[in-house]
């Protein structure tokens, strides 16, 4: 599944959707980071600036989108927690570019999978949000990867590939399952 190297347990969807609220927050948090995440790029991916601001709008799309069904839901966005997946995915890849471009699309793989299981465990409009957020995953996912081939060797992209989701693997593993998408 867009080559990761472990799969989430579908029993993860239930946990995940025990509290709504929570995972919405979460998810809202995490469009708004990954919008500042591919802004941040532009300066050192010139040949694909058109293209990161495209990733870039449709993440900050994603966070209004998921704000307003908190604010359906007579909820706020409320504080951010923190990410320990993206945390310890940072500290297992170096500051590189390559490392950042190819973390961005590690995480892009690992929403589209988790998504992709909450649409088929959550019901009504839940399950329509999240699957219609899987699919703009999965191309984030081939963006990232795309940009990096472009730039580097494919032996070295690949390589370094199966490196970031072996350790991925690991730290999906090693952490709790709560009501967050990673």
């Amino acid at each position: 599944m867009l080559g990761l190297s472990f799969r989430t347990n579908p029993d993860w969807a239930q946990v995940a959707l025990s509290d709504e609220t929570a995972l919405l927050r979460d998810h809202a948090h995490l469009e708004r980071k990954a919008a500042l995440q591919v802004l941040t790029l532009i300066g050192q991916v010139p040949w694909a600036v058109d293209e990161l601001m495209d990733v870039a709008k449709e993440e900050i799309e994603h966070f209004d989108r998921v704000c307003a069904v908190l604010k359906e839901r007579g909820e706020e966005l409320g504080g951010d927690h923190g990410n320990p997946y993206v945390r310890l995915l940072s500290k297992a890849t170096s500051k590189s570019l390559l490392d950042r471009i190819l973390r961005m699309g590690l995480i892009e793989a690992r929403s589209y999978e988790r998504f992709d299981l909450l649409s088929r465990h959550a019901e009504g409009p839940l399950a329509d949000l999240f699957g219609g957020l899987k699919d703009s995953e999965a191309g984030h996912h081939a963006f990232f990867i795309k940009v990096a081939y472009e730039k580097w060797p494919r032996e070295e992209v690949q390589a370094r590939w199966e490196e970031l989701t072996r350790a991925e693997a690991e730290i999906v593993k090693s952490l709790p399952w709560g009501p967050r998408i990673h």
